[in-house]
């Protein structure tokens, strides 16, 4: 979790999932997707798998570690509801 953020509407990021699976024309333009392979192959960087989906279960409870309430903004470095799953039958 950031502790701050320049991004003007929220005041940290938390991302316990970076990474995404192609889902849509729009992911064309994924910002998150252009920043993260600038770091692929860089060793032991957050983004040395590039954009390959990854869960970070060290992270998943950094939010309850914050004194004062916060704005947050969730998953900035992926697209939480786009999981590979089993197509439905």
């Amino acid at each position: 979790m950031s502790i701050t953020s320049s991004i003007e509407w929220t005041d940290t990021t938390w991302n316990p999932v970076t990474g995404c699976t192609k889902a849509s024309p729009g992911c064309k333009h994924c910002y998150a997707e252009v920043f993260a392979e600038r770091f692929r192959g860089v060793p032991a960087h957050p983004y040395e798998r590039g954009f390959d989906l990854k869960h970070w279960p060290d992270r998943i409870e950094l939010p309850l570690t914050c004194r004062k309430p916060k704005r947050s903004f969730v998953n900035s470095m992926s697209d939480l509801f786009i999981w590979p799953c089993p197509t439905r039958s």
